[in-house]
């Protein structure tokens, strides 16, 4: 029994860090967006798209080396979602709105609370069903 439940848990373990292995992620600050990889690369080379209502793209640009790229003062159109494409199939958006006032770092954001988070789910989950497990085999 401890075999299996071991072997279950290192299963997720295992599966759930691949599924996370490496994402693309956008901030703005002070006119600026900033685009990286989850393992903190930046994204340079990536393409930056801006979009209106409509779909209709009205800017199309790279990130420099350092995965920045510095929001234009002048747009012709009203600008809606800006889109940034990775290779490998990385796609991240954020709003134009968001990406002039800039974003905020939520507390999610962090990896230490997202590994903290996870593991105590995986503790709890494990001793729910030890739990569960236990008082099917008193019945």
């Amino acid at each position: 029994m401890k075999r299996v439940l071991f072997c279950s848990f290192m299963m997720l373990l295992l599966l759930t860090s691949q599924v996370y292995a490496h994402g693309l992620y956008l901030s703005a600050e002070g006119g600026r967006l900033h685009a990286n990889f989850s393992d903190h690369s930046p994204a340079s080379g990536a393409v930056v798209i801006v979009v209106d209502d409509d779909g209709i793209e009205l800017i199309r640009d790279t990130l420099d080396e350092k995965g920045i790229w510095t929001l234009p003062e002048n747009i012709a159109g009203m600008p809606k979602v800006v889109i940034v494409e990775a290779p490998g199939g990385h796609l991240a958006r954020i709003t134009w709105q968001e990406a002039l006032r800039g974003t905020t770092r939520g507390f999610f954001d962090s990896l230490g609370v997202r590994i903290a988070a996870g593991t105590a789910i995986l503790i709890g989950g494990g001793l729910l069903l030890k739990r569960l497990l236990i008082q099917k085999s008193n019945i």
